[in-house]
C-alpha cells in the first residue's frame, strides 16, 4: 500500500531528526548518546523541537496501526470516511476535519 510506505518513510526521516527518540534509545550505546549530547547538532536540537517531532512520530505510528487494523481513514469523530485528498495531503489525519 503506498500509503502505509510514505507513512514509514516519513517515519525514518523523523527518527532521523531526533536521535534521542525512545525509539532510537536502544540501537546506539550510552557513549555514542553521549558523545552525540557534546556535538553542534544536539545543540541545535531544541526541547520544541524534539517535542514537535515525537509528536509527528506518534501521529505516523498511529496511522500505520489503524492501517493494520483496516481502520485507516474512517473518521474517528463521526465513523465516515475521511477524503481523500486530506489523506494525501495529511496521511496522519484521523478525523474529516480538524
Amino acid at each position: 500500500m503506498e500509503k502505509e510506505k510514505n507513512l514509514i518513510h516519513e517515519k525514518e526521516q523523523l527518527l532521523k531528526e531526533n536521535p534521542f527518540s525512545a525509539e532510537n534509545a536502544g540501537e546506539e550505546s550510552s557513549e555514542d548518546l553521549e558523545e552525540a549530547m557534546l556535538t553542534d547538532n544536539a545543540d541545535e536540537l531544541s526541547d520544541i523541537r524534539v517535542g514537535a517531532i515525537d509528536e509527528a512520530l506518534e501521529q505516523v505510528r498511529k496511522a500505520l496501526a489503524k492501517i493494520e487494523e483496516g481502520t485507516y481513514g474512517i473518521c474517528e469523530k463521526t465513523g465516515e470516511p475521511i477524503d481523500v485528498a486530506r489523506l494525501e495531503a495529511y496521511p496522519e489525519a484521523t478525523t474529516a476535519v480538524d
